[in-house]
């Protein structure tokens, strides 16, 4: 039962970001008032097929075996290097004067 209050609460979150305007839909917006309504429509067809061949390699990337198994392999490393320039920053804060 946790799990769908839990589901229910990330959607609600996801919901809202699908309906604030991206910089997309700025780039969009500006080629219909600056060009016309044909141009807004090829930029945003354009950009429709970027993402979705941008997901569609994605998703094939990490279909195949051994770059999955690495990818998951690598990332204790990069949660050790974040972490460790997270802590940098920790101290570069702690250590700096207040500005003026």
């Amino acid at each position: 039962m946790s799990y769908i209050v839990e589901f229910l609460g990330l959607m609600a979150v996801f919901s809202i970001f699908i309906v604030v305007p991206g910089a997309d839909f700025a780039v969009i917006l500006r080629q219909g008032i600056v060009h016309g309504r044909r141009a807004a429509s090829m930029t945003g067809l354009g950009i429709a097929t970027a993402l979705g061949a941008w997901f569609a390699g994605v998703s094939y990337f990490f279909t195949v075996k051994t770059i999955r198994d690495r990818f998951i392999a690598s990332g204790k490393w990069f949660n050790r290097i974040t972490g460790a320039a997270l802590v940098g920053f920790g101290f570069r804060l702690a250590l700096s004067r207040a500005a003026d």
